[in-house]
């Protein structure tokens, strides 16, 4: 299949937005032709990347792979005006410019976060009678009034708006791909046709996530990791809090790799409870460096709020833990902690709950070597088996058939 795909996030943007990328090469490597439609990098900083500014278009090669960047306001910070310009413009650029360059495809796979990414597939559909397959990575407009990202009296207008665009984007999608099955849960319930809807779980790039001997941990403390966005919805404050009730029965030491909004206010925290020795925070690294990163300590973290829409979340770093090999802790509601519990990769605690989460610390810390080793393991082979580019690329590229074929019959 001749397949654009449209993204608002592509390399060599990190974190998160490293995931596009693992998606278009895993469709290649099945013999596909992919072109990417997506912005200039700015992510996580919400500024132009060096060595590219704005302009309006831009043509690259990246990795084999065509790139036609389109503007964009950038941003990334805590104004909710300019975190709407930012999806705004370039729901424009994709929608206008990007529906000319994706007109040599046959079919649109439209990368769905932010959501307004889905007016592309939108004039697509209706201008060109291409099909598309939206592939939601978070719910809207769930998401975007948990983050707290609007003022308080934006929400329910933006709410009663964002609920008739999204049914409008469904409605158009020649399919629906989803990262968790409590999504699927919840667009059935707004009733979306079961049948149109596929869970497709996010993979990482399994060249750079991949198991590495882990280092030499002889007379360190028991180390537990957190690495990504330090934000507010991560609820880190809670692993803080539990490594203050953990002190006294282990040498638990917090290590914080990444950066984020939170980071003052973590620090602050830290400091009032009197264990600033042991959450350390470290900076962000390349993601070439991750998997190292990942065995420089003894369990890695996910945490996440305790709030409705992040039980049907799947953070992308529950896969990039198990594709190293590493054992987990999840401090995070439910399909986090359910994919953490059916791995057998580690341990999962209430999330939210600060003296629940230090108990899973002081369990851990107790556990032999090669025991954590084995829970990596595990992982690692369910990774593998239901997680993987080769599983998730085979699924995502049923998807797309099914919208080609339906399309076919309109």
């Amino acid at each position: 299949m001749k397949i654009a795909f449209v993204t608002q996030w592509y390399d060599p943007e990190v974190g998160s937005a490293a995931i596009p990328g693992s998606i278009v090469r895993a469709l290649i490597a099945r013999g596909h032709q992919v072109e990417v439609v997506t912005g200039f990098p700015n992510y996580p900083v919400g500024k132009v990347y060096d060595g590219y500014r704005l302009r309006p278009y831009q043509c690259e090669i990246i990795r084999g792979v065509t790139v036609h960047r389109v503007p964009l306001y950038p941003s990334h910070d805590g104004s909710a005006v300019k975190r709407i310009l930012n999806f705004l413009s370039f729901m424009v650029s994709a929608s206008t410019l990007g529906a000319v360059i994706a007109r040599r495809s046959q079919v649109t796979l439209v990368y769905s976060t932010p959501g307004t990414v889905g007016m592309a597939g939108i004039v697509l559909r209706r201008l060109l009678r291409r099909p598309f397959v939206l592939y939601i990575q978070d719910v809207w407009p769930d998401t975007v009034t948990a983050t707290g990202m609007l003022p308080a009296r934006w929400v329910r207008p933006a709410e009663w708006m964002l609920h008739r665009f999204c049914n409008q984007v469904y409605r158009s999608a020649g399919h629906i791909a989803v990262i968790s099955p409590g999504m699927k849960t919840l667009l059935v319930e707004r009733g979306v046709d079961p049948d149109k809807v596929s869970v497709v779980f996010n993979w990482v790039d399994e060249e750079v996530f991949s198991p590495v001997p882990s280092t030499d941990r002889a007379g360190r403390p028991f180390e537990v990791m957190y690495a990504g966005n330090i934000g507010d919805v991560q609820g880190l404050d809670t692993a803080v809090r539990a490594v203050r009730l953990a002190a006294d029965r282990s040498d638990v030491v917090l290590r914080l790799v990444g950066h984020g909004v939170a980071q003052d206010s973590l620090e602050k925290l830290a400091r009032e409870l009197g264990i600033s020795e042991r959450v350390r925070f470290e900076g962000s690294r390349t993601l070439a460096e991750m998997s190292a990163v990942l065995a420089d300590a003894d369990v890695q973290l996910v945490c996440l709020k305790d709030d409705p829409l992040f039980h049907l979340t799947m953070p992308s770093k529950i896969q990039a833990i198990l594709a190293s090999g590493q054992p987990l802790i999840t401090s995070a509601p439910g399909d986090a902690a359910t994919i953490t519990d059916e791995s057998g990769a580690g341990w999962s605690a209430p999330a939210g709950d600060a003296e629940a989460l230090a108990e899973v610390f002081v369990q851990a810390s107790r556990v032999p070597p090669a025991e954590l080793v084995a829970r990596g393991r595990r992982g690692r082979d369910f990774y593998v088996d239901r997680l993987s580019a080769a599983v998730g690329a085979e699924r995502l590229e049923s998807a797309l058939g099914r919208s080609l074929a339906g399309s076919s019959h309109d």
